[in-house]
C-alpha cells in the first residue's frame, strides 16, 4: 500500500471476512473455475447437469437430493422432470453442514 501523507509504502495485512453475491462472483473470490460440467462446487464431482438439445447450455439437476428425507418435493414429478428425487445429498456436503451446527 502507499501512505500518501508520509508518501511512503507499507505492507498491509487484510482478511475478507464475508461476502454476499452472486454463483459468478463466488468464483472470481475463491478462485474456483465455474465453468463447465462440474462447475457446482458443493458436489464437485457428484454434479448432476444435463446439457440442452437445442443449444449449448449446461442446465444443474437434482436439487431436491439436498432436502431432508421425507420432504414432499422429493416425490414430486410433474413440477420438475418428470421423476422422483430417492438420492441423498453427497456425502461432503453432509459432513459440512454437520460441522457448521
Amino acid at each position: 500500500m502507499f501512505d500518501g501523507f508520509r508518501n511512503e509504502t507499507f505492507q498491509i495485512h487484510a482478511m475478507l471476512f464475508c461476502t454476499i453475491n452472486d454463483f459468478s462472483e463466488y468464483g472470481n473470490l475463491s478462485g474456483y473455475n465455474l465453468k463447465g460440467h462440474r462447475a457446482y462446487p458443493i458436489c464437485e464431482k457428484d454434479t448432476s447437469y444435463i446439457q440442452l438439445k437445442h443449444g449449448r447450455k449446461i442446465v444443474y439437476t437434482r436439487h431436491r437430493r439436498f432436502l431432508k428425507p421425507h420432504h414432499p418435493y422429493k416425490r414430486l414429478k410433474k413440477a420438475f422432470n418428470g421423476s422422483q428425487e430417492h438420492e441423498t445429498a453427497p456425502i461432503l456436503y453432509l459432513e459440512r453442514s454437520k460441522r457448521s451446527h
